[in-house]
């Protein structure tokens, strides 16, 4: 006889909301304990111990990462961009205070040098003190080099180019909303290396179709290969679009053997979400993206 399954609907405790993405749709997940609660600089900061998700951080209200399905977004964000470039050496991330995509990046054994600009120190400091299973030890290796600064004025100023370059940003609202502009997308197409790529989210698809859309049009006309994919993040709510930018390399176009063969000659291990044919399959878009950003 087949093991029989107890389904059990209730929560364990009080239910912490996450952030409103959309009119009439609402999530968010119970939790044990609200370990810590403060303010930053520039947000406010807070850590959950969580049932599902282990420690869970939120800022300024919105989830940000879990130690238990972090790699749903880190993965999907570093291993589709660094993977369809042929050497990728030197890295520029924009944001991510938390260290994850930072950890996921070094795992490239080409990887030379990491820059990290992300204008919340805090968040790093806060990171590297309780959220080690996030960032491991990529703030202390010796190919990371942390900025402290706005992100924008970076790419607007420095003399460097880069091989991959990974925005990861809060929602296009606020600070946030001058990069993601076409003049901002140029700003980074100026600071590539020879087949470079940049990476970014382009926001959560089913509930905020016209943001993302229109973020990918501006994506489209700036770079020759703008690549659409998506995957599923359990801490977001739903669908997560991204977009991987070339103006050689097509990311859609790189077979699942390219991809093993170039995880394995680059020592990249343990991933739990990404691989060749993962890679193949999130650029294989369902009909109603197709419409949404070919059409």
């Amino acid at each position: 006889m087949p093991k029989e399954y107890t389904y059990e609907y209730h929560v364990t405790g009080p239910v912490m909301e996450g952030p409103k993405v959309q009119i009439d749709y609402v999530y968010g997940f119970s939790y044990n304990k609200l370990l810590y609660s403060g303010r930053t600089e520039y947000q406010t900061i807070e850590l959950y111990d969580t049932p599902l998700f282990g420690k869970l951080l939120k800022l300024d209200g919105n989830f940000q990462t879990s130690e238990k399905d972090e790699f749903f977004y880190h993965e999907m964000q570093v291993h589709t961009a660094l993977c369809a470039h042929p050497k990728p050496e030197k890295i520029l991330i924009i944001g991510g205070g938390d260290g994850g995509i930072l950890r996921n990046v070094l795992k490239h054994k080409t990887v030379k040098k990491a820059v990290m600009v992300e204008i919340d120190k805090g968040v790093v400091e806060f990171s590297m003190k309780y959220l080690k299973s996030v960032c491991g030890n990529a703030f202390t290796d010796k190919r990371t080099q942390l900025v402290i600064g706005d992100g924008k004025r970076f790419v607007e100023e420095t003399s460097e180019k880069f091989d991959v370059i990974i925005s990861d940003l809060t929602d296009p609202i606020g600070p946030s909303k001058a990069l993601y502009t076409k003049e901002f997308y140029q700003s980074l197409n100026k600071i590539l290396n020879k087949n470079g790529i940049v990476q970014l989210h382009i926001e959560l698809c089913v509930t905020r179709p016209q943001i993302s859309r229109d973020i990918y049009k501006r994506l489209k006309s700036v770079f020759r290969h703008a690549a659409p994919s998506s995957s599923y993040v359990p801490l977001y709510g739903g669908l997560m679009a991204f977009a991987t930018n070339s103006q050689t390399i097509g990311a859609s176009k790189v077979t699942a053997a390219v991809i093993e063969q170039r995880l394995k000659a680059r020592g990249v291990k343990d991933l739990k979400l990404y691989n060749g044919k993962f890679h193949e399959g999130v650029y294989s878009l369902p009909n109603f993206l197709r419409t949404l950003y070919f059409k």
